[in-house]
């Protein structure tokens, strides 16, 4: 399995506008802030049961065992076929750590009948682990590429000629202190193009995530449906502890973004009690992790010692979005598969502790800055099987056809590496 973070209309009930707040997941969790969005659905116990999804987003919760559930898609002929999840695991006393024990998902896609594996994810996270969602996908295309998230081998003609799709869900649990866990279902399609598509290369220019002025001021969102709206320029957020925090921006075919964090220098505007983690992911329309690699610093320390010099900043940027990215050749979740698709691209912010004494002060909050740049000019992308978007504005709302995430205009959202600063607190295990 590569290490990649890798058509119907949409009815009103599950369109992008049609959010639900997810089911209440216990007062143990109450700081691990995470609202899943879109249509909630009921996973099955029973294999080949499962609920048919349609392109577009969904809510869940997985109770605390690792029994396997499921749910069934679809896809037409030639269509990319995409499904992410990502889950929020926290603890019980203290949502953000524990001295023991570890969470985890897991998902398989089959053919229909159970007999074919076309795909495999899995992400977990240990007490020690660096914080932030799991993030787990399976994807199918028409060619054997770096997207897929297996290597079929001789299964590969069962998995593409098949349009129909078992999909299991299940969590792995280590030690008595998990809580339920609220979970993010995406379901994407992306229609045929017509014609050759022509590979970019694989080089991607850096791209600045200096800080700007910051002249406007922000609330960030609690989860993907939420995620705060965000265009070119700076902003000043009120950052909490132990408090995640979800923002959004709109890119066309041919944009690309760069997206800024700094927190202050210690002892300026706040003194933390203990060290603080810092953690940037992002996420592209499919909910797919999308961080490129060299990208910029996507996790830091803020140091309880004031001695502690300059502020933290941290930074990711997208390539330029091209639906021939998806057969770049290349593997893992720096791979420029994942800026393929046009639509939100996602940026999730945390600020936890490094341990799980002394407890976290639910009050506690700084000002940091977010800057977000976009650069390159919309363009009409290439001939689809069906009706395409107009090109948006730069970083503006965006607009759609009738399904958003048909091919991925409308609706909704990485990991990349981790780069430790002075010494490593936390560490996320990928397998």
């Amino acid at each position: 399995m590569g290490n990649s973070r890798v058509a119907a209309s949409l009815t009103a009930l599950t369109c992008a506008a049609a959010f639900a707040a997810a089911p209440a997941y216990g007062e143990d969790a109450a700081t691990n802030t995470f609202v899943p969005g879109g249509h909630a659905v009921e996973l099955s116990l029973a294999s080949g049961q499962g609920t048919p999804l349609a392109p577009g987003l969904y809510s869940s919760t997985l109770p605390v065992d690792a029994a396997s559930r499921y749910v069934e898609v679809k896809r037409g002929e030639g269509e990319r076929l995409s499904v992410s999840i990502n889950g929020s695991a926290s603890w019980k006393g203290n949502a953000w750590s524990v001295d023991s024990g570890s969470q985890g998902l897991q998902l398989t896609l089959t053919t229909a009948d159970g007999a074919t594996t076309c795909g495999s994810d899995s992400d977990s996270l240990t007490s020690s682990g660096t914080p932030g969602l799991l993030a787990t996908h399976v994807d199918v295309d028409e060619a054997k590429t770096a997207r897929t998230s297996s290597s079929l081998g001789s299964d590969a003609d069962a998995c593409l000629a098949a349009t129909s799709y078992r999909l299991e869900i299940k969590r792995t649990i280590d030690g008595d202190n998990a809580t339920p866990m609220p979970v993010q279902i995406a379901v994407k399609r992306t229609p045929r193009v017509n014609g050759t598509v022509k590979v970019p290369a694989g080089e991607v220019p850096d791209m600045t995530t200096q800080a700007l002025e910051a002249s406007t001021t922000a609330t960030a969102g609690d989860g993907f449906a939420s995620a705060t709206i965000l265009r070119p320029g700076g902003y000043t957020v009120k950052t909490p502890i132990g408090r995640r925090m979800f923002f959004r921006v709109h890119l066309s075919w041919g944009q690309r973004m760069s997206f800024g964090w700094q927190a202050p220098k210690n002892g300026t505007t706040y003194n933390p009690s203990q060290d603080l983690n810092l953690s940037m992911q992002m996420f592209n329309p499919s909910l797919v992790s999308a961080t490129l690699s060299g990208a910029g610093t996507s996790s830091g320390y803020l140091f309880e010692s004031s001695s502690d010099s300059g502020s933290k900043d941290l930074g990711v940027y997208t390539a330029p979005i091209d639906y021939g990215n998806a057969n770049v050749d290349s593997s893992g979740s720096d791979a420029l598969q994942w800026h393929s698709d046009p639509g939100w691209y996602y940026v999730v912010l945390d600020v936890t502790p490094s341990s799980s004494t002394p407890k976290l002060q639910d009050s506690s909050e700084f000002d940091s800055v977010l800057s977000v740049r976009v650069t390159g000019t919309p363009n009409a992308g290439p001939s689809m099987a069906v009706q395409q978007p107009e090109p948006g504005n730069v970083s503006g709302v965006g607009k759609s056809s009738a399904n958003p995430l048909l091919w991925g205009g409308a609706l909704v959202l990485g990991i990349g590496a981790v780069v430790g600063l002075g010494y490593v607190l936390r560490r996320r295990e990928k397998h």
